[in-house]
């Protein structure tokens, strides 16, 4: 199946954002928004910081990275933190000076969070400051799981955690250990001359937004990497030069036809407007409807007088397991994260309740966020968590989902 990553600017809500998507096809499976005048990223971006503020009793700190610009750092991410000017020996007091480096951006009134464990990521491994220890993705088959592991031991640093990624799984030996060695450099270097850093250093810049969601695709099932603006293209290429075996150069393309736009051609004003919707209609004829909330993201299962009496039970596990890949689809589409439950369509037997879970579970594992299916509860509710990457696509756009796709 054809996929293709597109970067273009489309009209929405009175918006014109750089809207990053991966395509299956046509069909939207990824996205994310950079409004036009976006504040400079400050993502994964590693800083010297200031302690501020140290409040115990809700277990964080609040450090500056910049004269006035607060930041959250839980203390249960304090592991092993890269100090550049410390008080005393206690673990963390007002006035320390320390690299932290964003995980979160800011969301409504909460300050962006950060943590101590730094990271640097490639296209084939991530390699961080804690963590001491060699991993890789488990995504990959076991043959090929056990050669990177022993690949990557011969140059492994034991003072740094490794991960190789998905990514590395066709690619050649020698590509892999020298972005291993170079990351685990850097790495090396950052932490190694923190103290030589004034407050407020920005120590590492992170790559654009779109380099990063790139990098978190599988390289080897993108056909094409397809932009209409000219700067993004420019910085995609240095980048697809500086990177020869990942042959983006040869996917990369720049899209100039004036007759008939790029965000047309892809349908994106049309799919992230269906993307703001509460209701998603499936073929069957049943429905999803999502409402995120604060607390959690609640999806219910409507057959919509699809599931008829005779041979009910089959139909409502047919019904059920359409509505399930839907519903992996969209979690990854809205990126919704955090606690998501599911009112699946009730169903007796406790032999399709579990086709039922072992199929969601399959879903989730083609969605590059971590996401666990965590069971079903008593009252036949299935519980998801997925983890907090960025956020989600209606708070992107600053817009509420509403009426129905």
């Amino acid at each position: 199946m054809s996929r293709r990553f597109v970067i273009t600017r489309t009209e929405i809500h009175g918006k014109r954002p750089l809207v990053c998507a991966v395509y299956e096809e046509h069909r939207m499976l990824e996205v994310n928004c950079i409004p036009e005048n976006a504040p400079p990223q400050i993502l994964n971006n590693i800083y010297v910081a200031r302690v501020s503020q140290v409040v115990k009793n809700i277990g964080a700190a609040f450090v500056e990275i910049a004269k006035g610009q607060r930041c959250f750092l839980p203390l249960d991410d304090l592991r092993e933190p890269v100090y550049v000017k410390r008080i005393s020996a206690q673990p963390l007091v007002q006035g320390d000076e320390l690299l932290v480096q964003i995980v979160r951006e800011s969301v409504k009134t909460k300050e962006p969070q950060v943590t101590t464990n730094l990271s640097l990521a490639g296209i084939y491994c991530v390699v961080t400051s804690t963590g001491k220890h060699l991993g890789i993705s488990s995504k990959l088959p076991s043959e090929r799981r056990a050669r990177l592991r022993e690949l990557a031991t011969d140059v492994y640093d034991e003072r740094f955690g490794l991960v190789v990624r998905t990514n590395a799984c066709d690619e050649k030996d020698e590509v892999l250990l020298e972005e291993i060695q170079a990351l685990t450099g850097e790495m090396s270097d950052m932490t190694s001359y923190a103290h030589g850093r004034r407050l407020y250093d920005l120590v590492y810049q992170a790559p654009p937004e779109y380099i990063r969601l790139l990098q978190n695709q599988p390289l080897a099932q993108l056909s094409e990497v397809v932009t209409d603006d000219v700067s993004v293209f420019a910085v995609l290429e240095v980048y697809a030069k500086r990177h020869p075996s990942t042959k983006l150069l040869d996917k990369l393309h720049l899209y100039e036809d004036a007759q008939y736009d790029l965000h047309k051609l892809y349908s994106v004003q049309v799919q992230l407007e269906r993307a703001l919707q509460k209701k998603v209609w499936l073929k069957s004829g049943a429905n999803l409807v999502i409402e995120p909330t604060e607390a959690l993201t609640v999806i219910d299962v409507n057959s919509s007088k699809n599931v008829k009496k005779k041979k009910q039970e089959e139909q409502r596990l047919l019904v059920n397991l359409e509505a399930a890949k839907e519903t992996a689809r969209q979690l990854r589409l809205r990126n919704l994260s955090g606690i998501i439950v599911i009112d699946f369509i009730d169903m007796a037997s406790q032999e399709a309740k579990e086709q039922l879970l072992t199929a969601m579970r399959e879903f989730v594992r083609q969605d590059p966020v971590k996401t666990e299916v965590v069971d079903l509860t008593r009252l036949g509710l299935m519980e998801l968590t997925r983890k907090k990457m960025r956020r989600p696509l209606h708070e992107q756009l600053e817009v509420k989902p509403s009426g129905s796709g």
